[in-house]
């Protein structure tokens, strides 16, 4: 139980007078105090100090965030990592420490810092160029910008918190628009309900999509198309969730994935069994591979995050007990990662391949969101009201070495407790 040792003091005023203050705290708090400001547990706050880490890092240094494609067009490029740390940052201060305003505010300042570097952007001259992956017919490459926000990127979800703060309505535009573009929102969906990859303009054709993109969009289209993405997700995500002993979820390639779909229907077997499972591997094992991309798409990531913001809190949990268990965890100065593992799966069909994206950023998003959390924060956004109301520390930060662990205000009580990460005293 906390004990506040003085309810009372003297205090010298001039002249030599003495003022007795009163002080309105109580002697003690509660024994039931704290039961109402959950904590973060020791990884959710290892994963902000794994941000930290990273975003603290001298200029030209990406330590554990090196990506398999040197010119950083891949799917796990230094730009997706930042991005969704800043994403989390942002989850995490919303629905978790809202008081600690000073923490947050300068870790994703100093994750923008990063996103400017040359190394994050720099991509952007030689893609703008296209080339034949994106438009089969071309023949003369395009004049190149450096910009990476000049064109060709909506960034939804960025409109309408700047629409916020500037009492403008670019995003409403922006969905307006981008409905009347497709028509019908099922236009883009294919018959298996995965959302196609992209849409060729010269060809008039779409590219087909997996659970890949799907998962990635459905994480932020949430904000603001909930109910169509919810009732997307129980037919999306068959086949790729198995459940297994201790309440552990395991992910499924999409081989095996599609073999216990067609199970499903044909033998109206559990999907989520793992006898299910292994009855599929056999069958995926005599299945031709379909073409795949240069390198494995961040799978585990966007699953992850996906099933954060539309999946329920128990799928959710048993995902980050599969990486805790199979993902070989890893501390470095405080911070939690998982560090970088090509091989795809283990002998029993257990998932063990981890990215830099997923490894530094998207597991730590699922685990620091909470269930809508994207759609709470598009329709529920902080504004001007909140920020003159709404109390918070100011003057702390990560780099003090202390971890986080609450940081709420609400009505007449607050709380705030913290520690050091490596277990050292501080004064």
């Amino acid at each position: 139980m906390a004990t506040l040792k003085n309810t009372q003091e003297d205090l010298k005023g001039s002249g030599g007078s003495t003022l007795r203050v009163e002080s309105s705290l109580p002697p003690k708090l509660p024994s039931d105090f704290l039961s109402d400001y959950p904590k973060l547990s020791n990884e959710q706050a290892g994963y902000l100090r794994h941000f930290h880490n990273l975003a603290t890092q001298p200029d030209g240094e990406w330590r554990h965030m090196g990506t398999q494609d040197p010119g950083q067009e891949w799917l796990d490029a230094y730009r997706y990592q930042l991005a969704v740390m800043a994403y989390a940052a942002g989850a995490s201060h919303y629905h978790r420490l809202p008081a600690l305003r000073s923490v947050f505010k300068q870790l994703l300042e100093q994750l923008i810092h990063k996103m400017l570097r040359r190394e994050v952007w720099g991509y952007s001259y030689l893609t703008s160029q296209s080339g034949k992956f994106v438009d089969p017919d071309i023949v003369e490459l395009r004049k190149p910008w450096s910009d990476p926000n000049k064109q060709e990127n909506i960034m939804i979800i960025a409109m309408r918190y700047n629409d916020v703060r500037q009492g403008t309505a670019v995003a409403d535009k922006v969905l307006k628009n981008y409905a009347a573009a497709w028509g019908d929102e099922n236009s883009f969906l294919q018959e298996d309900k995965f959302f196609i990859n992209w849409y060729l303009v010269k060809q008039d054709r779409t590219v087909d999509g997996g659970i890949g993109f799907t998962a990635w969009a459905c994480a932020f289209m949430n904000s603001w198309n909930s109910d169509f993405v919810h009732s997307l997700f129980p037919a999306q995500s068959l086949g790729f969730l198995t459940h297994a002993p201790g309440g552990r979820i395991n992910l499924n390639n999409e081989k095996v994935a599609q073999a216990i779909r067609k199970l499903t229907e044909s033998e109206k077997v559990d999907p989520y069994a793992w006898d299910t499972l292994e009855k599929a591997r056999e069958i995926a094992a005599h299945t031709e591979n379909k073409p795949a991309g240069p390198f494995p798409q961040p799978l585990f990531g966007y699953v992850a995050q996906w099933v954060s913001e539309v999946g329920d809190q128990s799928t959710c949990d048993g995902l980050l007990c599969h990486a805790n268990e199979f993902l070989n965890p890893s501390w470095d100065q405080g911070g939690l990662f998982y560090p970088r593992n090509n091989t795809l799966a283990d002998n029993q069909g257990n998932w063990t391949y981890v990215d830099p994206f997923t490894g530094n950023a998207a597991i730590a998003y699922a685990s620091l969101n909470v269930p809508d959390g994207q759609r709470e924060m598009w329709q529920k956004p902080w504004a001007k009201e909140h920020f003159s109301q709404y109390p918070f520390v100011d003057g702390i930060g990560l780099d003090s070495g202390v971890d986080f662990l609450r940081g709420a205000w609400e009505g007449t009580k607050g709380v705030i407790s913290m520690r050091t990460w490596d277990g050292s005293k501080k004064t």
